[in-house]
């Protein structure tokens, strides 16, 4: 008995052994690490197409915080352009806007594709040329926002990011003037749909 007893326990303390080693290794494999929360400052410059008759040129700027697949994109927009003709004068306008973004990611090694949807507020400012009476000197403008854009890491915190996006705006400006002959001028809305391209870079900064 004793001599049975002898020989069955190390091979069950083996057994146990062998069992526990490879749930042991195997352990670690299966533990998933929490995503790593990134920060990240974006600087781009921006051109958008059909905000009014002339196209607009400015720059973007965010901060961006989240991780390799989700992030929140919180940004500002200024944008300008040459004055194009209205009614008997002409009209030039800024914008100015702060955009939030909630954002989907993929990344694979370098590469990395971005599509991120959110809005923008602000305002945009007037300049009339050549009116007796001007209209107000700013507007409420409000936009949805759809954004890609493609981002190549330089190095383990500079990329290069190309990007086109759309706006609808939801509350644009609204132009009312009179000319020397007291005739007031057409109402001008933006187009339904704007669209942008932008150019710049990202630097992670931890």
């Amino acid at each position: 008995m004793v001599h049975r007893l002898a020989t069955v326990v190390p091979l069950a303390l083996a057994l146990g052994l062998g069992l526990a080693g490879p749930a042991s290794a195997s352990a670690p494999a299966k533990s998933h690490d929490p995503p790593r929360v990134q920060q990240s400052i974006e600087g781009q410059a921006v051109v958008s197409s059909q905000l009014l008759p002339r196209t607009h040129f400015g720059g973007d700027a965010a901060y961006v915080l989240g991780n390799d697949t989700f992030s929140a994109r919180f940004g500002g927009q200024v944008l300008g352009g040459r004055p194009f003709d209205l009614g008997d004068g002409k009209m030039a306008n800024v914008l100015a806007a702060f955009t939030l973004d909630g954002c989907g990611a993929r990344q694979v090694f370098r590469h990395r594709v971005r599509i991120c949807v959110g809005g923008q507020g602000g305002a945009m400012f007037h300049r009339w040329i050549g009116f007796e009476r001007p209209g107000r000197k700013g507007t409420p403008w409000v936009a949805g926002v759809l954004r890609g854009d493609y981002r190549y890491l330089i190095t383990e915190r500079i990329g290069v990011l190309f990007g086109v996006g759309v706006t609808v705006p939801v509350v644009g400006p609204e132009f009312r003037a009179s000319s020397g002959s007291r005739a007031s001028t057409q109402v001008v809305f933006p187009g339904p749909v704007t669209g942008m391209l932008t150019l710049g870079a990202s630097f992670r900064v931890r």
